[in-house]
Protein backbone atom coordinates (compact mmCIF):
# COMPACT_ATOMS: atom_id res chain seq x y z
CA UNK A 1 0.00 0.00 0.00
CA UNK A 2 1.18 3.54 -0.79
CA UNK A 3 -0.53 6.60 0.55
CA UNK A 4 1.07 9.85 -1.70
CA UNK A 5 1.12 13.50 0.66
CA UNK A 6 2.44 16.65 -0.17
CA UNK A 7 5.52 17.14 2.20
CA UNK A 8 8.29 15.41 2.55
CA UNK A 9 10.58 15.48 5.87
CA UNK A 10 13.91 16.79 5.39
CA UNK A 11 15.41 13.97 8.04
CA UNK A 12 13.60 11.65 10.23
CA UNK A 13 14.57 13.35 13.71
CA UNK A 14 11.44 15.45 14.96
CA UNK A 15 13.01 15.96 18.14
CA UNK A 16 15.69 19.04 16.31
CA UNK A 17 13.93 19.49 12.58
CA UNK A 18 10.90 21.24 12.25
CA UNK A 19 8.26 20.24 10.26
CA UNK A 20 4.73 18.10 10.89
CA UNK A 21 5.76 15.52 7.89
CA UNK A 22 8.35 13.77 9.79
CA UNK A 23 6.05 12.93 12.86
CA UNK A 24 3.21 12.86 10.57
CA UNK A 25 4.38 9.78 9.20
CA UNK A 26 6.66 8.14 12.19
CA UNK A 27 4.32 8.75 15.07
CA UNK A 28 1.30 6.00 15.68
CA UNK A 29 3.07 3.99 13.25
CA UNK A 30 6.77 3.48 14.26
CA UNK A 31 6.74 5.87 17.60
CA UNK A 32 4.13 5.60 20.11
CA UNK A 33 3.18 7.53 23.50
CA UNK A 34 1.62 6.87 26.45
CA UNK A 35 -1.70 8.21 25.08
CA UNK A 36 -3.29 9.10 21.72
CA UNK A 37 -5.97 10.72 19.88
CA UNK A 38 -8.90 8.73 17.89
CA UNK A 39 -10.50 9.50 15.08
CA UNK A 40 -13.09 12.16 17.33
CA UNK A 41 -10.21 14.02 19.24
CA UNK A 42 -10.94 11.97 22.13
CA UNK A 43 -7.84 11.08 24.01
CA UNK A 44 -7.11 6.97 24.39
CA UNK A 45 -4.67 5.12 26.14
CA UNK A 46 -2.38 3.48 24.34
CA UNK A 47 1.11 2.40 26.07
CA UNK A 48 -0.60 3.60 29.17
CA UNK A 49 -3.41 1.51 30.54
CA UNK A 50 -4.95 3.78 32.53
CA UNK A 51 -4.12 6.84 34.67
CA UNK A 52 -5.07 9.14 37.55
CA UNK A 53 -4.50 13.02 38.64
CA UNK A 54 -4.17 14.16 41.77
CA UNK A 55 -6.80 16.85 43.08
CA UNK A 56 -4.28 19.54 42.82
CA UNK A 57 -4.19 18.46 39.07
CA UNK A 58 0.14 18.43 39.47
CA UNK A 59 0.86 14.88 39.50
CA UNK A 60 -0.30 12.11 36.60
CA UNK A 61 0.36 8.29 37.56
CA UNK A 62 0.15 6.49 34.79
CA UNK A 63 0.12 2.58 35.03
CA UNK A 64 2.37 0.88 32.10
CA UNK A 65 1.30 -1.46 29.61
CA UNK A 66 2.95 -4.88 29.95
CA UNK A 67 4.91 -6.94 27.52
CA UNK A 68 5.75 -4.09 24.86
CA UNK A 69 9.59 -3.57 23.29
CA UNK A 70 10.69 -1.46 21.00
CA UNK A 71 11.90 -2.75 17.71
CA UNK A 72 15.24 -3.37 18.70
CA UNK A 73 14.04 -5.79 21.37
CA UNK A 74 15.06 -2.89 24.33
CA UNK A 75 11.82 -3.09 26.48
CA UNK A 76 9.67 -0.46 27.29
CA UNK A 77 9.19 0.52 31.26
CA UNK A 78 9.04 3.35 33.55
CA UNK A 79 12.46 4.21 33.16
CA UNK A 80 11.99 5.20 29.20
CA UNK A 81 9.29 6.83 30.18
CA UNK A 82 11.30 9.05 32.51
CA UNK A 83 14.13 9.33 29.94
CA UNK A 84 12.04 10.44 26.91
CA UNK A 85 9.92 13.17 29.02
CA UNK A 86 13.31 14.68 31.16
CA UNK A 87 14.68 15.23 28.07
CA UNK A 88 12.45 17.05 26.43
CA UNK A 89 14.32 20.29 27.04
CA UNK A 90 16.53 19.17 24.53
CA UNK A 91 13.84 19.27 22.03
CA UNK A 92 14.45 22.18 19.81
CA UNK A 93 11.40 21.98 17.75
CA UNK A 94 8.06 21.13 18.17
CA UNK A 95 7.09 23.66 20.81
CA UNK A 96 8.38 21.76 23.67
CA UNK A 97 7.29 24.27 25.75
CA UNK A 98 3.97 23.14 25.78
CA UNK A 99 5.16 20.19 28.26
CA UNK A 100 7.24 22.65 30.41
CA UNK A 101 5.34 22.15 33.23
CA UNK A 102 6.92 18.98 33.84
CA UNK A 103 9.35 19.61 36.67
CA UNK A 104 10.13 15.35 36.79
CA UNK A 105 8.73 12.07 36.43
CA UNK A 106 9.23 9.57 39.21
CA UNK A 107 10.09 5.48 38.35
CA UNK A 108 7.24 4.01 40.60
CA UNK A 109 7.66 0.42 39.73
CA UNK A 110 8.57 -1.16 36.43
CA UNK A 111 5.45 -0.52 35.12
CA UNK A 112 4.26 2.65 37.06
CA UNK A 113 5.27 6.20 36.41
CA UNK A 114 4.17 9.61 37.64
CA UNK A 115 4.43 13.08 35.93
CA UNK A 116 5.09 15.28 38.75
CA UNK A 117 3.85 19.27 37.15
CA UNK A 118 5.60 22.61 38.60
CA UNK A 119 2.27 23.94 38.25
CA UNK A 120 -1.43 22.98 36.98
CA UNK A 121 -1.49 21.96 33.25
CA UNK A 122 -4.78 21.22 31.86
CA UNK A 123 -3.79 20.34 28.28
CA UNK A 124 -1.12 18.05 29.33
CA UNK A 125 -2.90 14.56 28.17
CA UNK A 126 -3.68 15.98 25.02
CA UNK A 127 -0.03 17.05 24.32
CA UNK A 128 1.06 13.85 25.23
CA UNK A 129 -1.17 12.60 22.74
CA UNK A 130 1.22 13.93 20.14
CA UNK A 131 4.71 13.94 19.28
CA UNK A 132 6.04 15.70 22.29
CA UNK A 133 4.78 12.40 24.16
CA UNK A 134 6.98 9.74 21.60
CA UNK A 135 9.08 7.00 23.74
CA UNK A 136 12.16 7.09 23.01
CA UNK A 137 14.76 4.05 23.31
CA UNK A 138 18.45 5.59 24.73
CA UNK A 139 20.22 3.54 22.73
CA UNK A 140 18.55 5.26 19.65
CA UNK A 141 19.39 8.86 20.15
CA UNK A 142 22.15 9.20 18.23
CA UNK A 143 20.65 7.88 14.85
CA UNK A 144 17.56 9.53 15.39
CA UNK A 145 17.64 11.55 11.92
CA UNK A 146 18.14 8.63 9.68
CA UNK A 147 16.63 5.64 11.80
CA UNK A 148 13.34 5.23 13.79
CA UNK A 149 13.17 2.81 16.66
CA UNK A 150 9.35 2.91 18.34
CA UNK A 151 7.48 0.61 19.50
CA UNK A 152 4.34 0.69 16.76
CA UNK A 153 2.58 -1.58 14.61
CA UNK A 154 5.42 -0.87 12.20
CA UNK A 155 9.34 -1.17 11.91
CA UNK A 156 11.13 1.84 9.87
CA UNK A 157 12.42 0.01 6.63
CA UNK A 158 13.94 3.46 4.50
CA UNK A 159 13.74 6.25 3.61
CA UNK A 160 14.54 8.28 0.27
CA UNK A 161 14.32 12.00 0.86
CA UNK A 162 11.84 13.65 -0.31
CA UNK A 163 10.93 10.55 -2.67
CA UNK A 164 9.85 7.76 -0.46
CA UNK A 165 9.69 6.44 2.92
CA UNK A 166 8.70 2.77 3.78
CA UNK A 167 7.30 0.97 6.94
CA UNK A 168 7.10 -2.68 7.47
CA UNK A 169 4.47 -4.53 9.69
CA UNK A 170 5.87 -5.59 13.21
CA UNK A 171 5.28 -9.07 13.31
CA UNK A 172 6.11 -8.81 17.43
CA UNK A 173 3.89 -6.21 17.74
CA UNK A 174 2.22 -5.88 21.29
CA UNK A 175 -1.31 -5.18 20.10
CA UNK A 176 -2.83 -5.89 16.82
CA UNK A 177 -0.78 -6.31 14.19
CA UNK A 178 -1.11 -4.17 10.92
CA UNK A 179 -3.70 -4.97 8.04
CA UNK A 180 -0.83 -4.40 5.47
CA UNK A 181 2.58 -5.84 5.33
CA UNK A 182 4.03 -3.12 3.92
CA UNK A 183 3.17 0.47 4.07
CA UNK A 184 5.36 3.63 2.06
CA UNK A 185 4.18 6.98 1.63
CA UNK A 186 5.50 8.68 -1.59
CA UNK A 187 5.61 12.67 -1.23
CA UNK A 188 4.72 14.89 -4.55
CA UNK A 189 5.33 18.75 -3.79
CA UNK A 190 2.70 19.11 -6.93
CA UNK A 191 -0.46 18.54 -6.31
CA UNK A 192 -1.72 17.50 -10.12
CA UNK A 193 1.67 15.01 -9.95
CA UNK A 194 -0.22 13.45 -6.97
CA UNK A 195 -3.38 12.84 -8.47
CA UNK A 196 -1.87 11.46 -11.59
CA UNK A 197 -0.05 8.84 -9.81
CA UNK A 198 -3.03 7.79 -8.06
CA UNK A 199 -5.25 7.94 -11.29
CA UNK A 200 -2.11 5.75 -12.62
CA UNK A 201 -1.95 3.09 -9.76
CA UNK A 202 1.38 4.50 -8.70
CA UNK A 203 0.04 5.46 -5.31
CA UNK A 204 -3.21 3.74 -3.78
CA UNK A 205 -4.24 6.82 -2.03
CA UNK A 206 -3.98 10.04 -1.24
CA UNK A 207 -3.93 11.94 2.11
CA UNK A 208 -4.23 15.97 2.75
CA UNK A 209 -5.06 16.07 -1.40
CA UNK A 210 -4.76 19.19 -2.85
CA UNK A 211 -5.55 19.01 -6.02
CA UNK A 212 -8.57 20.32 -5.47
CA UNK A 213 -9.35 21.31 -9.36
CA UNK A 214 -9.72 17.27 -9.45
CA UNK A 215 -12.06 16.58 -6.49
CA UNK A 216 -15.33 16.52 -8.49
CA UNK A 217 -13.80 13.69 -11.09
CA UNK A 218 -12.64 11.63 -8.90
CA UNK A 219 -16.01 11.60 -6.88
CA UNK A 220 -18.15 10.94 -10.17
CA UNK A 221 -15.73 8.08 -10.97
CA UNK A 222 -16.92 4.81 -9.01
CA UNK A 223 -13.24 3.77 -9.06
CA UNK A 224 -12.23 6.19 -6.19
CA UNK A 225 -13.63 7.26 -2.77
CA UNK A 226 -13.52 10.46 -1.65
CA UNK A 227 -13.65 11.58 1.78
CA UNK A 228 -13.72 15.34 3.43
CA UNK A 229 -12.87 15.29 7.04
CA UNK A 230 -12.05 18.01 8.90
CA UNK A 231 -8.39 19.14 9.60
CA UNK A 232 -6.46 21.42 12.70
CA UNK A 233 -4.91 23.27 10.23
CA UNK A 234 -4.59 27.06 10.08
CA UNK A 235 -3.14 29.02 6.90
CA UNK A 236 -2.31 32.09 8.64
CA UNK A 237 0.09 35.12 6.80
CA UNK A 238 1.84 36.11 9.67
CA UNK A 239 3.09 40.09 9.81
CA UNK A 240 6.60 40.50 12.32
CA UNK A 241 6.63 43.03 14.57
CA UNK A 242 10.09 43.34 14.65
CA UNK A 243 9.67 45.38 11.28
CA UNK A 244 9.22 48.98 12.29
CA UNK A 245 5.76 49.47 10.31
CA UNK A 246 4.43 46.18 11.39
CA UNK A 247 5.05 46.98 15.00
CA UNK A 248 1.64 49.08 15.04
CA UNK A 249 -1.40 47.47 15.88
CA UNK A 250 -3.63 49.50 13.52
CA UNK A 251 -0.75 48.74 10.51
CA UNK A 252 -1.33 45.27 11.18
CA UNK A 253 -5.62 45.73 11.43
CA UNK A 254 -5.37 47.70 8.29
CA UNK A 255 -3.41 44.91 6.25
CA UNK A 256 -5.82 42.28 7.82
CA UNK A 257 -8.42 44.45 5.92
CA UNK A 258 -6.89 44.23 2.98
CA UNK A 259 -6.59 40.86 1.99
CA UNK A 260 -9.80 38.92 0.39
CA UNK A 261 -10.08 36.19 2.03
CA UNK A 262 -12.76 34.67 -0.16
CA UNK A 263 -10.09 34.98 -3.49
CA UNK A 264 -7.51 33.54 -1.49
CA UNK A 265 -9.82 30.58 -0.79
CA UNK A 266 -10.66 30.66 -4.44
CA UNK A 267 -7.74 30.26 -5.44
CA UNK A 268 -5.44 28.09 -3.21
CA UNK A 269 -8.60 25.70 -3.01
CA UNK A 270 -11.00 26.19 -5.27
CA UNK A 271 -13.27 27.38 -2.08
CA UNK A 272 -12.65 24.16 -0.30
CA UNK A 273 -12.78 25.25 3.50
CA UNK A 274 -13.56 27.21 6.10
CA UNK A 275 -12.32 31.18 5.99
CA UNK A 276 -11.15 32.18 9.23
CA UNK A 277 -11.58 35.56 11.54
CA UNK A 278 -8.55 33.66 14.29
CA UNK A 279 -6.37 31.24 15.28
CA UNK A 280 -8.85 28.91 16.14
CA UNK A 281 -10.68 26.44 14.18
CA UNK A 282 -14.50 24.96 14.15
CA UNK A 283 -13.20 21.74 15.62
CA UNK A 284 -11.73 24.06 18.68
CA UNK A 285 -13.81 23.43 21.52
CA UNK A 286 -13.07 26.93 22.61
CA UNK A 287 -13.65 28.12 18.76
CA UNK A 288 -15.29 31.73 18.21
CA UNK A 289 -16.18 32.77 14.40
CA UNK A 290 -14.20 36.28 14.29
CA UNK A 291 -14.24 36.65 10.86
CA UNK A 292 -16.65 39.64 11.44
CA UNK A 293 -14.11 41.29 13.41
CA UNK A 294 -11.93 43.02 10.50
CA UNK A 295 -14.19 42.64 7.71
CA UNK A 296 -12.79 43.26 3.86
CA UNK A 297 -12.35 46.79 3.41
CA UNK A 298 -9.92 47.60 0.73
CA UNK A 299 -10.70 51.68 0.91
CA UNK A 300 -10.73 51.38 4.25
CA UNK A 301 -7.19 49.46 4.44
CA UNK A 302 -5.95 51.98 2.40
CA UNK A 303 -7.00 55.28 4.05
CA UNK A 304 -5.19 53.76 7.30
CA UNK A 305 -2.28 52.77 5.75
CA UNK A 306 -2.07 56.39 4.62
CA UNK A 307 -2.69 57.69 7.57
CA UNK A 308 -0.13 55.58 9.50
CA UNK A 309 2.59 56.69 7.14
CA UNK A 310 3.20 53.90 6.19
CA UNK A 311 1.91 53.83 2.01
CA UNK A 312 4.48 52.70 -0.26
CA UNK A 313 6.53 50.82 2.46
CA UNK A 314 8.37 47.72 0.91
CA UNK A 315 7.87 44.20 2.61
CA UNK A 316 9.42 40.95 1.55
CA UNK A 317 6.79 38.00 1.34
CA UNK A 318 8.48 34.95 2.36
CA UNK A 319 6.41 31.80 0.85
CA UNK A 320 7.27 28.67 1.21
CA UNK A 321 6.80 26.12 -2.35
CA UNK A 322 3.72 24.67 -1.82
CA UNK A 323 0.74 25.13 -4.40
CA UNK A 324 -1.39 26.44 -1.54
CA UNK A 325 0.70 29.44 -0.82
CA UNK A 326 1.84 30.44 -3.52
CA UNK A 327 -1.68 30.98 -4.65
CA UNK A 328 -2.84 33.09 -2.04
CA UNK A 329 0.42 34.82 -2.00
CA UNK A 330 -0.33 35.88 -5.18
CA UNK A 331 -3.35 37.02 -4.14
CA UNK A 332 -2.38 38.74 -1.18
CA UNK A 333 0.34 40.53 -3.08
CA UNK A 334 -2.48 41.92 -5.47
CA UNK A 335 -4.55 43.20 -2.60
CA UNK A 336 -1.60 45.24 -0.68
CA UNK A 337 -0.39 46.41 -3.77
CA UNK A 338 -3.86 48.35 -4.36
CA UNK A 339 -3.78 48.94 -0.67
CA UNK A 340 -0.55 51.27 -1.33
CA UNK A 341 1.93 48.59 -0.45
CA UNK A 342 5.47 47.08 -2.01
CA UNK A 343 5.57 43.45 -1.68
CA UNK A 344 7.91 41.07 -2.89
CA UNK A 345 7.51 37.27 -2.72
CA UNK A 346 10.68 35.16 -2.10
CA UNK A 347 9.43 31.72 -2.34
CA UNK A 348 11.39 29.13 -1.05
CA UNK A 349 11.87 25.75 -0.90
CA UNK A 350 9.78 23.72 2.20
CA UNK A 351 9.94 22.67 4.82
CA UNK A 352 14.18 22.91 5.34
CA UNK A 353 14.54 26.22 3.62
CA UNK A 354 11.58 27.86 4.81
CA UNK A 355 12.04 26.31 8.42
CA UNK A 356 15.90 28.06 8.40
CA UNK A 357 14.85 31.16 7.08
CA UNK A 358 11.63 32.31 7.91
CA UNK A 359 10.83 30.36 10.37
CA UNK A 360 14.20 29.91 12.87
CA UNK A 361 15.79 32.82 11.61
CA UNK A 362 12.57 35.01 11.06
CA UNK A 363 14.17 36.40 8.24
CA UNK A 364 11.03 37.97 6.94
CA UNK A 365 8.25 40.89 6.84
CA UNK A 366 5.53 38.50 6.05
CA UNK A 367 5.17 34.84 5.73
CA UNK A 368 2.36 32.58 4.97
CA UNK A 369 1.92 28.61 6.10
CA UNK A 370 -0.74 26.16 6.93
CA UNK A 371 0.16 24.96 10.24
CA UNK A 372 -1.16 21.69 10.45
CA UNK A 373 -0.52 20.89 14.37
CA UNK A 374 -3.42 21.21 16.51
CA UNK A 375 -4.31 24.27 18.68
CA UNK A 376 -1.37 25.90 17.46
CA UNK A 377 -2.85 29.04 18.81
CA UNK A 378 -0.85 28.26 22.24
CA UNK A 379 2.20 29.41 19.97
CA UNK A 380 0.55 32.96 20.80
CA UNK A 381 1.90 32.31 24.32
CA UNK A 382 5.63 32.40 23.49
CA UNK A 383 7.64 35.40 22.54
CA UNK A 384 10.50 33.28 21.43
CA UNK A 385 8.11 31.63 18.43
CA UNK A 386 8.63 32.79 15.15
CA UNK A 387 5.91 35.70 14.84
CA UNK A 388 7.31 37.00 18.09
CA UNK A 389 3.78 37.92 19.35
CA UNK A 390 4.75 39.12 23.27
CA UNK A 391 1.33 40.39 24.73
CA UNK A 392 1.09 40.22 28.50
CA UNK A 393 -2.81 40.66 28.23
CA UNK A 394 -3.00 37.20 25.88
CA UNK A 395 -0.35 35.33 28.54
CA UNK A 396 -2.38 35.87 31.71
CA UNK A 397 -5.35 34.41 29.36
CA UNK A 398 -3.38 31.02 28.32
CA UNK A 399 -2.27 31.07 32.27
CA UNK A 400 -6.04 30.93 33.45
CA UNK A 401 -6.25 28.43 30.64
CA UNK A 402 -3.70 26.15 31.94
CA UNK A 403 -4.60 26.60 35.56
CA UNK A 404 -8.53 25.57 34.74
CA UNK A 405 -10.03 22.54 36.63
CA UNK A 406 -12.96 22.40 34.37
CA UNK A 407 -13.86 22.15 30.92
CA UNK A 408 -16.20 25.58 31.09
CA UNK A 409 -13.35 27.21 33.21
CA UNK A 410 -11.10 26.54 30.51
CA UNK A 411 -12.94 27.33 27.36
CA UNK A 412 -13.78 30.60 28.57
CA UNK A 413 -10.01 31.35 29.06
CA UNK A 414 -8.90 29.92 25.80
CA UNK A 415 -12.03 32.16 23.84
CA UNK A 416 -10.68 35.33 26.41
CA UNK A 417 -7.08 34.68 24.78
CA UNK A 418 -8.46 34.21 21.44
CA UNK A 419 -10.00 36.74 21.36
CA UNK A 420 -7.75 39.21 22.46
CA UNK A 421 -5.04 37.97 19.59
CA UNK A 422 -7.03 38.90 17.46
CA UNK A 423 -8.00 42.39 18.66
CA UNK A 424 -3.49 42.07 18.22
CA UNK A 425 -3.71 41.40 14.77
CA UNK A 426 0.13 39.51 14.61
CA UNK A 427 -1.37 37.87 11.73
CA UNK A 428 -4.02 37.33 8.80
CA UNK A 429 -6.06 33.71 9.45
CA UNK A 430 -7.16 33.11 6.09
CA UNK A 431 -8.68 29.66 6.29
CA UNK A 432 -9.33 26.33 7.92
CA UNK A 433 -8.67 23.40 5.12
CA UNK A 434 -10.38 20.34 4.82
CA UNK A 435 -8.70 16.83 5.06
CA UNK A 436 -9.31 15.60 1.21
CA UNK A 437 -8.77 11.89 1.34
CA UNK A 438 -8.78 9.91 -2.31
CA UNK A 439 -8.58 6.48 -2.35
CA UNK A 440 -9.02 3.54 -4.84
CA UNK A 441 -12.19 1.47 -4.17
CA UNK A 442 -11.00 -1.24 -2.31
CA UNK A 443 -8.97 0.45 0.34
CA UNK A 444 -10.35 1.27 4.10
CA UNK A 445 -10.02 1.98 6.94
CA UNK A 446 -8.09 5.87 6.15
CA UNK A 447 -8.43 8.57 8.64
CA UNK A 448 -10.78 10.50 7.78
CA UNK A 449 -9.90 13.44 10.08
CA UNK A 450 -6.78 14.75 10.13
CA UNK A 451 -5.80 15.63 13.65
CA UNK A 452 -2.77 16.89 13.44
CA UNK A 453 -0.23 13.89 15.00
CA UNK A 454 0.46 10.86 12.95
CA UNK A 455 -1.29 9.31 9.77
CA UNK A 456 -2.17 6.17 11.80
CA UNK A 457 -2.34 2.61 9.36
CA UNK A 458 -2.58 -0.28 11.01
CA UNK A 459 -6.10 -0.90 10.04
CA UNK A 460 -5.57 0.55 6.83
CA UNK A 461 -7.50 -2.90 4.49
CA UNK A 462 -6.49 -3.78 0.98
CA UNK A 463 -8.57 -5.61 -1.40
CA UNK A 464 -9.28 -6.09 -4.97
Amino acid sequence: MTIGIAAAPANLDFTTQGGAAIFEALLGNVYEGLVRLDQDGEIQPLLAEAWEVSDDGLEYSFTLREGVSFHDGTPFDAEIVQFSLERLDEWTVNTPGNLGAIERVDVVSELEVAVVLSEPDYDVLFWLAGPLGAMFSPDSLDSLATEANGTGPFTFGEYQEAVRMTLLRNEDYWGDPAEVGEAAFAYYADAAAAANALRSGGVDALLRAEAYDQIGSFESDEDFDVAVGTSPGVVVMTLNAANEALSDVEVRRAITAAVDKEAVLAAATGGYGTILGGPSVPTDPYFTDFTGEIPFDPDAAAEALEEAGVAGASLRFTVPDRPYAEAAAQVIQDNLTSAGLDVTLAIQEFPAVWVEQTMTNQDFDLTIVNHVEPRNVVNYAHSDYYWGFDDAETAASFTRAAEATDDDEHQAAMAAATERIVSEAPGVWLYNPPHVVIARSGLEGLPENDLGVGMELARVTVSE
